[in-house]
């Protein structure tokens, strides 16, 4: 017997962890009842991991008339299920479980099969084994460990019936939707079910049943058009099959497609896939896509700009206009593919001290030292470049010197002194010119720094802490829901 799912396949154990992680970060920012569907689904999957994996349950779903209970009926070869155009008493499914081993002693095969037919609700009246049955189906016509169920017709006017029938196909590893020639195109069958599982193909099947009534020379176009339904439901390349139950047409088709679904044992791990993928999508349309944290390049150019609204000599008071819209770009730019469930708590947190912001920063710009005041220009600065260029010649004049104690040549010695001269002169220079900046009140290097120090320390504790609060966990959220999407490449 293969080994439980749970202990074979702890990836898929993470997967349903992540998507439960994912919920739970997502509790406040998107819809309880989305969430509530979300985590029903990480409970039915982790609940058929811990069930028997020598078993694929294969649920037929059909509307009533449909023939469903007739294809149970008939893959099974005896009368199991009510048949017949109104099913009144049908409320619960029916179960067929074709192995030899029955319910015994609480350790052997029957009571794994008996504990997966308790999580699927199957009543005691509605479960038969094949060692009980007098059927007409050889031993070797359907798979051992088969569970084949069937369902309440969807359609019923009764809410029992059709509650049921949804509840069951949510935990079925497998499913047969049977339709017939005359409501295949039925609006209930594809809007509640067949398009919300499009993505669910691998563990789909959909049989045309009342082939019979169809004049045999339009069949190929019958299956044609329903497949042409089934692709505009969003379903990808759909399985089909023509049947007529009541005459047997197709039936043994069908017990082979079935037979090769079971034997594979992967359609409980299949649906388990399916299910997270389709759960995975509907929390990211839900929240949108944002980095989980401020990327450096954002800070940067919200301190650039701030930094440009700080005043003269970046001393306040600042532009407050200009910081407002700095901020609001960066919550733009970090809620750009948000949707309001989670981007509006992040552009809340972005935004909701911009008067502080403002204040804060003028009081602390204007706290800063002030400048050391420059010496007199004029005369001054002539003087100062004058005698730099004197000690320049002179330094020409050494180097010359040197090159003829040394022996170099002369255009080494030439290229020494005129090196040292540039160099003295783009010192005293840049000294110049600083004092002069600061004397036509613009910033100045040093400035510059103090100011940005105090710039990046206001806009860390009103703006991007706050912001990247929000974002840290979305980020977590997105953790969960990646580690829940890699099924998409384990399949």
């Amino acid at each position: 017997m293969p080994e439980r799912p749970g202990a074979r396949d702890g990836a898929l154990r993470r997967r349903v962890d992540g998507l439960e992680r994912a919920v739970a970060e997502a509790r406040g920012h998107l819809d309880d009842v989305l969430l509530d569907d979300v985590a029903a689904v990480a409970e039915r999957s982790a609940g058929r991991l811990r069930l028997s994996s020598a078993h694929t349950v294969v649920a037929i779903a059909g509307a009533t008339g449909s023939g469903k209970s007739t294809t149970f009926n008939a893959l099974a070869g005896a009368e199991l299920s009510t048949a017949g155009a109104q099913r009144p008493t049908t409320s619960v499914a029916t179960a067929l479980v074709w192995s030899d081993e029955e319910p015994g002693d609480g350790e052997g095969e029957g009571d794994d099969v008996a504990a997966l037919l308790d999580w699927l609700g199957v009543p005691a009246a509605g479960r038969f084994h094949r060692p009980s049955l007098a059927t007409s189906t050889p031993r070797a016509a359907l798979p051992e460990g088969l569970v084949l169920l069937d369902l309440p017709d969807h359609d019923s006017i009764r809410t029992a019936h059709h509650d049921e029938a949804e509840r069951v196909v949510a935990l079925a590893d497998a499913l047969i939707w049977v339709v017939d020639p005359q409501k295949y195109a039925d609006a209930a069958i594809h809007q509640r079910f067949l398009r919300p599982l499009a993505g669910h193909r691998d563990v789909t099947m959909v049989v045309l049943n009342h082939l019979d009534t169809v004049p045999e020379e339009n069949r190929p176009d019958l299956l044609r058009d329903l497949r042409k339904v089934l692709v505009a439901d969003g379903m990808r390349d759909p399985r089909i099959l023509g049947v007529s139950a009541r005459h047997g047409t197709g039936i043994e088709e069908l017990r082979a497609a079935i037979r090769r679904r079971v034997e594979d044992h992967r359609d409980a791990e299949r649906r388990a896939l399916a299910d997270l993928a389709a759960a995975t999508d509907r929390l990211r349309a839900a929240a949108g896509e944002a980095p989980g944290a401020v990327p450096d390049v954002w800070v940067a150019d919200l301190e650039r700009r701030v930094a440009q609204a700080s005043g003269t000599r970046r001393r306040g008071p600042v532009d407050r206009s200009a910081v407002n819209a700095a901020v609001r770009a960066l919550a733009d730019e970090a809620t750009r593919d948000l949707t309001d469930a989670w981007g509006a708590p992040v552009r809340a947190a972005a935004t909701a001290h911009l008067d502080r912001t403002a204040d804060r920063l003028d009081a602390e710009l204007a706290a800063l030292p002030a400048p050391v005041a420059p010496r007199p220009a004029g005369p001054w600065a002539g003087a100062r470049l004058a005698g730099l260029a004197a000690a320049g010649l002179g330094l020409l004049l050494l180097a010359g010197s040197l090159t003829g104690l040394l022996g170099l040549p002369a255009g080494v010695g030439i290229g020494i002194g005129l090196l040292a001269v540039g160099l003295a002169l783009a010192g005293g220079a840049h000294r110049v010119v600083t004092a002069a900046s600061a004397r036509a009140g613009l910033p100045t290097a040093g400035d510059d720094d103090e100011s940005g120090r105090v710039i990046a320390r206001v806009l860390r504790a009103q703006v991007l802490d706050p912001v990247r609060a929000e974002l840290s966990s979305y980020g977590r959220f997105r953790a969960g829901l990646d580690t829940a999407a890699a099924s998409r490449t384990g399949r």
